[in-house]
């Protein structure tokens, strides 16, 4: 008899929690801020930032430019069709040109491989600054973007044909979204 008591007090405290965890009401207002305060402080002395030549080349060559959330900055050459955002999962189609933002040196190209290059948005095995200067793009839209190299290739670049924490300038044209 004393097990049933313990086995339906247990029932009514994982009940509540569901409950509570269901609607919310314990729930924050900000889920992807920590709560303790010395971690949200290492949290930003740890941020990205851009490097100091690449942020005077950016106030130099791209005055005015946007920013997106993660760093990324842009200007938009052409406006595109209203409402065709790509979301994640989607396939899109873009042309492309990539060079370095130190020395303007071409990287890579949509023409090198054949034509536009095609891929899933959100995809773990191409750039993450593709998945965010999408995210913002519509249909038709033409782009000149300045990607940080934690958007980029990263800390250690990609073989010999990009150094180590290299900013990289990108022309887009997102021709089509599926």
């Amino acid at each position: 008899m004393r097990s049933f008591f313990v086995l339906l007090g247990l029932g009514v405290v994982l009940l509540t929690i569901a409950i509570v965890v269901r609607s919310g009401k314990l729930m924050r207002e900000d889920p992807g801020e920590p709560i303790n305060a010395a971690m949200r402080q290492a949290l930003a002395d740890r941020a990205y930032r851009w490097p100091t030549a690449d942020a005077a080349l950016l106030a130099q060559r791209f005055p005015g430019a946007m920013e997106t959330p993660n760093g990324a900055r842009y200007l938009v050459t052409r406006e595109g069709e209203s409402g065709t955002v790509p979301q994640r999962g989607q396939l899109v189609t873009v042309h492309y040109v990539a060079r370095l933002l130190v020395n303007d040196e071409k990287v890579d190209a949509s023409e090198d491989h054949g034509g536009p290059y095609n891929f899933v948005v959100g995809q773990p095995n191409i750039m993450p600054g593709w998945t965010d200067v999408l995210h913002r793009m519509n249909k038709g839209e033409q782009r000149v973007v300045v990607l940080p190299y934690w958007l980029a290739y990263g800390e250690k670049g990609k073989r010999a044909r990009i150094p180590a924490k290299a900013s990289v300038v990108l022309e887009v044209e997102l021709v089509d979204v599926r």
